[in-house]
């Protein structure tokens, strides 16, 4: 059922509130669990980033967000952005009916706040899971925000900027890329963004088959299967992508007594065939569980 949304416009006040008829959910794990890359917590239970053009503030759980006010805001069209960002139509009971039963991850999906699968912008995700390889959440945010530095400041915070498109990147090139931290990945991304500079919007990849965009998208230099994944879970609304990476290698071995020697292609696969369209979903817990199992010492 679509979710509607209330707002809340005070024009005493210096933001416009939004409240959410979306499900409370999990803030800390959806926005900085390693799904997205530009949002960071306030120290008050509430999450501050980028969405498009604005810095938005998303408070406890997840059922209010508030924005800056600048002249001419559009709220119908703000709440559109939000409840698509969050894909707030998704069919969270059927979810839970059909998740609720696994091992290890189910009953939080059962009885706890989800932690929900978002829709970014494809060009933003991608370069984040560019940025993505061999390193940790808190240096990719680094480098995202290093590119995004690149763009249009929206805001004071120095992570406050509109990420520039392809072309813009393309123009800084590999050297600029690698001076402001990015490394190795500087070549991969200054190339795909060139790629992208002379072809169709990635975004289009919706109406692809899972198959058919994956493909697409491995054609880019330094995306293979688990960013791939990434970006058409997160971005492209392929539920049944599955991105697959030693965390979540462990923990499929771990929960379903997966062979020991099954290669990333065959989890993925296996986990297509199981969880269908609610794949995604199922990763971000998979995922989540094994790190903190790391962490405990377990």
């Amino acid at each position: 059922m679509k979710s509607a949304v209330g707002l809340t416009d005070t024009r005493e006040s210096e933001t416009v509130s939004l409240r959410l008829d979306v499900e409370p959910f999990d803030l800390q794990q959806t926005l900085d669990g390693g799904q997205a890359f530009r949002w960071y917590d306030t120290g008050h239970g509430m999450f501050r980033g980028v969405l498009g053009s604005r810095v938005v503030t998303i408070e406890r759980d997840g059922t209010t967000v508030s924005v800056d006010r600048t002249n001419g805001i559009d709220c119908e069209s703000l709440r559109r952005d939000i409840e698509d960002y969050l894909v707030a139509t998704a069919d969270v009971t059927r979810l839970r009916a059909l998740l609720s039963d696994e091992p290890g991850f189910g009953g939080d999906i059962a009885e706890s706040p989800l932690i929900r699968v978002m829709r970014q912008d494809p060009w933003e995700c991608l370069v984040g899971f560019i940025c993505s390889q061999n390193s940790n959440i808190p240096r990719i945010k680094q480098m995202v925000a290093a590119v995004a530095r690149m763009g249009r400041r929206i805001g004071s915070q120095d992570w406050a900027f509109e990420l520039p498109n392809p072309d813009v990147v393309a123009d800084a090139g590999e050297m600029y890329l690698r001076e402001v931290g990015l490394g190795y990945r500087a070549k991969h991304l200054a190339q795909t963004a060139e790629m992208l500079v002379n072809s169709s919007d990635i975004g289009e990849l919706r109406d692809a088959s899972y198959y058919d965009a994956k493909e697409a998208l491995m054609e880019l230099p330094g995306v293979g299967p688990k960013v791939a994944d990434c970006v058409l879970a997160y971005s492209l609304d392929k539920g049944e992508a599955f991105p697959v990476d030693v965390h979540v290698r462990r923990a499929a071995i771990r929960l379903y007594s997966l062979d020991e020697d099954i290669k990333n292609d065959a989890v993925g696969e296996w986990a297509r065939d199981r969880f269908g369209k609610y794949a995604a979903w199922a990763q971000l817990y998979m995922f989540r569980d094994e790190i903190n199992r790391r962490l405990n010492g377990a």
